[in-house]
């Protein structure tokens, strides 16, 4: 049996802080799962919540792998804004990820769109 090994100079979790037409816009990529992944998701979501933001956009479009503990982030992230009246719109969902969201009974709670511009609209109308 052949085990494929994470290549230890990738991280399996990365985040980068920009702006969408004003919107906080987090851009994920890799595996966000139960350590730094989930850890680092709260933190930032918090953060933006505390500089005064309501509205977050968090593009999924390079997430490989969402666990419970993903979940967790995600959830705890859209109270940091829901508690200040705001929301988080995520887009490019890949499609495994969308129907973790769904089973979970989570699209109750998060948007989901296709493109950055329609996160955009919908969180700047």
């Amino acid at each position: 049996m052949v085990r494929q090994m994470a290549n230890p100079t990738t991280p399996a979790f990365e985040m980068t802080r920009t702006s969408s037409a004003g919107l906080p816009l987090l851009r994920l990529k890799g595996r966000l799962t139960i350590g730094e992944g989930s850890r680092s998701l709260r933190a930032a979501i918090s953060d933006i919540a505390a500089e005064g933001n309501k509205y977050v956009l968090l593009d999924l479009g390079e997430v490989t792998y969402v666990d419970s503990s993903g979940l967790g982030a995600l959830v705890a992230g859209y109270n940091s804004v829901k508690s200040k009246g705001g929301a988080i719109a995520l887009f490019q969902v890949p499609s495994r990820v969308r129907d973790l969201i769904e089973m979970s009974g989570l699209s109750a709670v998060f948007k989901v769109y296709p493109s950055e511009s329609e996160a955009t609209a919908a969180l700047s109308s």
